[in-house]
């Protein structure tokens, strides 16, 4: 038996409690998606992809030598709340002391300066600043962006927790997912 990792989709669809059952197609009444086959009508490029194999495993083999490009894409789409941080987190008055102890030298636990980018991190996670615009574009991006899927509040909560940390960030997730549409 496997394991498999479900998607967001799947995952939001194991909240429910329903069974599968196979039904001939002699006995089926209407159609429906489940039972239909999905290849009747090729798909668009369908038949340049057949008659042209060697041309698709090159484009393949092509996009697989730059994987960099994928990472820059994930590291762009964050770096105007990454600037954000970096500009707001020296006026939060609750992280204002800790960055003025590391910045002397000394150690607070669990806590550590990036020498890089200048951010503040918990453990290894970037602290971000009482600033609910700040938060709500974390928020947005990790459970509104068509590749979240729109997980249910565990979810969110755990792929937020993955890179960022604030005070009340908990509630804060649970209230915005609650009220996602």
């Amino acid at each position: 038996m496997f394991l498999k990792v479900l998607t967001h989709r799947q995952a939001r669809w194991a909240e429910f409690h329903f069974s599968i059952t196979y039904r001939p197609g002699r006995l089926a009444t209407l159609p429906d998606s489940l039972s239909c086959q999905d290849n009747v009508y090729p798909e668009r490029g369908e038949d340049f992809i057949r008659k042209n194999t060697m041309n698709f495993q090159q484009l393949i083999k092509k996009d697989e030598a730059q994987p960099s490009r994928y990472f820059s894409v994930k590291v762009d789409s964050f770096s105007n709340v990454i600037e954000s941080i970096q500009r707001t987190l020296w006026q939060d008055s609750q992280y204002r002391s800790i960055l003025q102890e590391l910045g002397k030298g000394k150690s607070v636990q669990d806590y550590s300066l990036d020498s890089s980018s200048q951010l503040l991190l918990l453990k290894d996670q970037v602290v971000v600043p009482n600033d609910p615009t700040i938060q709500l574009s974390i928020l947005q991006k990790r459970h509104d962006s068509p590749l979240a899927g729109h997980p249910g509040q565990e979810k969110t909560l755990k792929l937020v927790k993955q890179d960022f940390h604030w005070s009340g960030m908990t509630q804060f997730i649970k209230d915005y997912v609650s009220s996602c549409q």
